[in-house]
């Protein structure tokens, strides 16, 4: 999982800079990006069956593999329309990786520290985003070569993953998406996966964009980026502590007020590097605690097969959000100038909260019969 994220750490801020630097719009620029995430449709079909018959492990790897065949290919392909394709495929990968990793350490992990567990595993994929601008900063944008960096981490995984003999625990059902049964039996957690998506990718995809044209350089633009990852890594582990003492809806509503605090301040913090990067540690830390909120809930509630399904649904909620904020944040940007970025998060956290608010509280018992752990 570190290295897949290693590489989307990479590839969002270096092709957004790359197209900006081409003179392609933000609102295309950001349809760009979200044409990665359209590739959840096709997962939420492929995955249920793919883990069923092969595992896991060989899901994961079939989807790393997906994505280094991605990566070899930007590079010969120059401009915004012919990576579109490109960036399906290399979404395509990712979300299988996604959505195998989550179930699996959803699998292994008790209900007693389920949260803490989650926590701690997503801050080793949470890593892999600190590493990839840091790459950008200390490679430089002008050159493919911090892509080459992702790719061979997307080769090291694969081996991993291809070397790897256990699987995760056995399925006896046979899983499947059940995608409007559980927009059914789990509203707030398919709309928390739908908002996550939305907020999140609104801001991640034209973070640098939205700082170069505020003034700054490429490099400070970049460090809001690692200032926001930052955030989101240091959040896990307590993040999972509260996901396993606290009500979640109460953690998932209090993360997107304070992230709507944060889009407010964003505009007005550029006037100095702490007050920015402070601003931004903050709304990293809040987005990045949904994730691990989510996960939990789900693996408290599912077992087996009903996991499965459950997950890939919230995958495609998630994807869908994901894909559609990329272009509202770039439409915005293109209507009202470069602050459009931080006021469409703001308007989305604030639908966030309403939603959180209006949503009746998960129960904590499983919804689905529990499989021996």
């Amino acid at each position: 999982m570190m290295t897949m994220s290693i590489t989307l750490g990479i590839c969002w801020p270096l092709l957004a800079l790359i197209l900006e630097r081409q003179g392609v719009s933000p609102f295309l620029n950001g349809m760009s990006a979200g044409v990665q995430m359209l590739a959840v449709l096709p997962v939420m079909w492929m995955a249920p069956a793919l883990i069923g018959r092969f595992g896991t492990a060989r899901t994961m790897a079939a989807g790393t593999a997906f994505m280094a065949v991605g990566l070899t290919l930007l590079p010969m392909f120059d401009g915004v329309w012919a990576w579109f394709p490109i960036r399906f495929g290399i979404g395509l990968g990712a979300e299988l990786v996604f959505i195998a990793g989550d179930i699996w350490i959803n699998q292994l992990a008790h209900d007693r520290t389920r949260g803490r567990l989650i926590g701690l595993y997503g801050q080793f994929m949470a890593t892999g985003f600190v590493v990839g601008p840091l790459a950008l900063i200390a490679f430089g944008t002008e050159s493919w070569t911090v892509l080459y960096l992702g790719l061979l981490a997307v080769l090291a995984g694969l081996a991993i993953l291809v070397g790897l003999r256990p699987e995760a625990p056995a399925l006896d059902e046979k899983p499947r998406a059940r995608f409007l049964h559980f927009m059914r039996v789990a509203p707030a957690l398919m709309i928390a996966g739908l908002m996550f998506g939305l907020v999140g990718s609104s801001t991640e995809s034209l973070l640098v964009v939205y700082g170069v044209k505020k003034g700054l350089l490429e490099e400070s633009a970049t460090l809001l980026l690692t200032a926001y990852v930052v955030g989101a890594w240091l959040v896990q582990l307590p993040a999972g502590w509260l996901a396993d003492h606290v009500e979640n809806r109460t953690i998932l509503t209090g993360g997107a007020v304070l992230t709507l605090f944060a889009y407010a301040a964003l505009p007005f913090s550029l006037v100095h590097p702490v007050s920015m990067w402070s601003v931004m540690l903050v709304m990293g830390a809040c987005t990045g605690s949904f994730y691990v909120v989510a996960m939990t809930m789900m693996g408290r509630r599912y077992r087996g097969a009903a996991l499965i399904g459950v997950n890939t649904s919230f995958g495609l909620v998630w994807g869908v959000g994901a894909a559609v904020g990329p272009g509202l944040s770039g439409f915005s940007m293109d209507l009202i100038g470069p602050d459009g970025m931080p006021a469409m998060g703001g308007l989305l956290c604030v639908i966030f909260v309403i939603t959180c608010l209006r949503s009746p509280a998960e129960p904590d018992e499983p919804a689905e019969p529990n499989h021996p752990e």
